[in-house]
C-alpha cells in the first residue's frame, strides 16, 4: 500500500496576509509528509477561489521540489483548457528535470463555470480543448519537430527543451467525473484515473468499477491498484473529537462548493456564505451523512478498518488523505498526520 497527502490551501480568513501563512503551513506539511514516509503529495489548481489558492501548479511544485528529496510531486490536476499547451509542456518537463524525475502529471478539464467565464473560454468546448492540449503535451514530451493541427491549438515543427527526465514521459493521470464518457476517454488513452475526495464513496467506487469493466471490455489490463484514491481524513485518539472537530471546516468546503456551482463569472472570494445558505433552494447533505459517505474521521484503528476494506474488497493499493481543508488548525493537521504515519501506515507495510 502506498500513501499520498493532498493539499488544498484553503483560505477562510478575510485578511490577504493569511495567504502567506497558508503556503508556509503547506510547506511544513509537505516536509513532514516526506519525513514520515508518504509516497507523494498532490495539489489542486483553482482560480479566484478560497477553496484553494493555488492557481498555477508548476511553480508551487518546483518550490516543493527544492525543499524535498524523494517524495513524488502530484499535479492534481492541471486544468488543461486554461493553459497554453506548449508552455505547460515546457514547464512540466523542466519540473521533472529539476525534481530528478518526481512529477506525476494529473490533468483534467475542470468543472467550475465561473473559471471558464473569467478566462472567456466557452464551457462547452472544454472536452475538445482538454484532449487537444493533452495530445500536444504528450507529443512535445516524446517527439522532435512535432506538429499538430487541432480545432483550438496548432503546433508546427516544434521541439522543446528540456525534455522530461522520466521516459517515455512522466506518469499521466486523468481526472474523471460522474459520467461514463470521462472514464471511456481514460481507457481509450490507457491512462489511470483520479477521482474526487469530495464525492461520496459509493460514487467513486462506482467509477472505479466502471473503469475496470471498460478496461476488460477493451482487452486492457489497467489496474486500479496504482491509482491514488483520496478521502477527507482527520484522526484523533478520541472518536468523538475526531468526528466533531472538522464539522465547521467540512461544512464550509461543501457549502462553498455549492455556491461555486451557481456562478458563471467573477469569484466566490467575497461571497456572504451565511446569506447564501439562507436563500439556497437545495438543501445539501447533512454533516452526519457525510461522516458515513465521504469522510474518514475517527480513530486510527477505524481508519485502518476503512483502508483495509478498500484494499481487500476493491483492490485499492494507493490511499490519499486530504487532511488540511477549510479552517483546520495547522497544529491539529500535523497531529493527525503524525497519528496516520505512526498508527495507520505501518499496518500496511
Amino acid at each position: 500500500m502506498k500513501f499520498a497527502l493532498f493539499l488544498l490551501g484553503s483560505w477562510t480568513e478575510q485578511e490577504t496576509s493569511a495567504q502567506s501563512r497558508i503556503f508556509g503551513e503547506m510547506m511544513e506539511q509537505v516536509e513532514y509528509a516526506e519525513e514520515v514516509g508518504f509516497d507523494s503529495i498532490w495539489i489542486a489548481e483553482h482560480h479566484s477561489s478560497r477553496y484553494g489558492i493555488c492557481p498555477s501548479l508548476m511553480p508551487l511544485l518546483s518550490h516543493i521540489a527544492a525543499r524535498t528529496k524523494k517524495i513524488r510531486l502530484g499535479a492534481g490536476v492541471s486544468v488543461l483548457p486554461f493553459h497554453n499547451p506548449i508552455f505547460l509542456a515546457e514547464e512540466s518537463a523542466m519540473l521533472d528535470v529539476l525534481s530528478n524525475g518526481r512529477l506525476d502529471f494529473g490533468v483534467g478539464r475542470g468543472s467550475a463555470d465561473y473559471e471558464y467565464g473569467n478566462f472567456h473560454i466557452d464551457f462547452d468546448t472544454r472536452d475538445v480543448r482538454t484532449q487537444e492540449a493533452l495530445d500536444i503535451i504528450l507529443g512535445l514530451w516524446t517527439q522532435s519537430d512535432f506538429s499538430y493541427d487541432g480545432e483550438f491549438y496548432q503546433v508546427r515543427d516544434l521541439t522543446i527543451a528540456p525534455s522530461p527526465l522520466q521516459q517515455p514521459h512522466p506518469p499521466v493521470y486523468l481526472a474523471v467525473s460522474r459520467t461514463a464518457a470521462s472514464v471511456d476517454v481514460a481507457v481509450e488513452r490507457d491512462l489511470p484515473i483520479l477521482t474526487s475526495f469530495s464525492m461520496p464513496e459509493v460514487d467513486n467506487l462506482g467509477l472505479l468499477s466502471l473503469y475496470e469493466e471498460r478496461c476488460a471490455a477493451a482487452g486492457k489490463d489497467l489496474s486500479i491498484q496504482a491509482m491514488p484514491y483520496f478521502r477527507f481524513v482527520y484522526l484523533d485518539e478520541d472518536e468523538e473529537a475526531a468526528r466533531e472537530y472538522p464539522r465547521q471546516s467540512l461544512t464550509w468546503v461543501r457549502d462553498l462548493g455549492g455556491y461555486r456551482r451557481t456562478i458563471t463569472h467573477g469569484d466566490e472570494i467575497n461571497v456572504d456564505l451565511d446569506h447564501w445558505r439562507s436563500i439556497r433552494t437545495v438543501e445539501p447533505a447533512t454533516y452526519e451523512s457525510e461522516l458515513e459517505t465521504t469522510a474518514y474521521f475517527g480513530t486510527p484503528d477505524q481508519c485502518v478498518e476503512k483502508i483495509t476494506r478498500l484494499r481487500d474488497d476493491y483492490g485499492i493499493g494507493y490511499f490519499g488523505a486530504s487532511m488540511s481543508f477549510g479552517s483546520m488548525e495547522h497544529s491539529r493537521v500535523m497531529r493527525s498526520m503524525e497519528l496516520f504515519a505512526r498508527e495507520v501506515m505501518p499496518r500496511f507495510q
